[in-house]
C-alpha cells in the first residue's frame, strides 16, 4: 500500500468518526440563572441563606442598600428560598419561584422592611 493511500483511508476514517460523534453528541449547553440580593432596609443584614434545588449559598453581611450576585445551575427541580435571622434570632424565611434544571435568566431577592423578602423572576425553559 502506498503511504497516498494510506493517508486517505486515515483521513476518511478520521471524517467518519467526525462525523458519528457529531451525530450522537448532545447540546451540552449550561444554563445559569442570575440571583441578585439587594438590601432595601436601613440597617445591615448578616447570615442570608439562599437554598435552591440541590445547592445553597450564603451571604455572611449585607450592608443597608448593598447588592450581591451570584450565578448559580439549577440541578433537579424545587423552589428557591431565602432566609436570615430576624429579631431575637427567628427566622425570616420566604419561599420563592419554582425552578426547574435548565431554566435560565434572572432573579431578584428584595430584602425589604419589615421582615418581607420579595421575590421577581424572569425565567425560562433552556433548549
Amino acid at each position: 500500500m502506498k503511504y497516498s493511500d494510506a493517508l486517505r483511508y486515515t483521513l476518511i476514517a478520521v471524517a467518519w468518526l467526525a462525523i458519528i460523534v457529531a451525530i450522537g453528541c448532545k447540546d451540552y449547553r449550561s444554563f445559569w440563572v442570575n440571583v441578585t440580593v439587594v438590601n432595601h432596609t436601613a440597617a445591615p443584614i448578616r447570615e442570608i441563606e439562599v437554598d435552591y434545588p440541590s445547592a445553597s449559598f450564603g451571604i455572611n453581611q449585607l450592608a443597608a442598600g448593598a447588592t450581591y450576585h451570584y450565578r448559580l445551575k439549577v440541578s433537579g427541580q424545587g423552589k428557591i428560598h431565602a432566609q436570615y435571622p430576624g429579631a431575637l434570632d427567628k427566622p425570616i424565611r420566604v419561599d420563592g419561584p419554582m425552578l426547574q434544571e435548565n431554566d435560565q435568566g434572572q432573579i431578584l431577592i428584595a430584602l425589604e422592611s419589615g421582615n418581607q423578602i420579595r421575590f421577581t423572576q424572569t425565567l425560562s425553559m433552556g433548549h
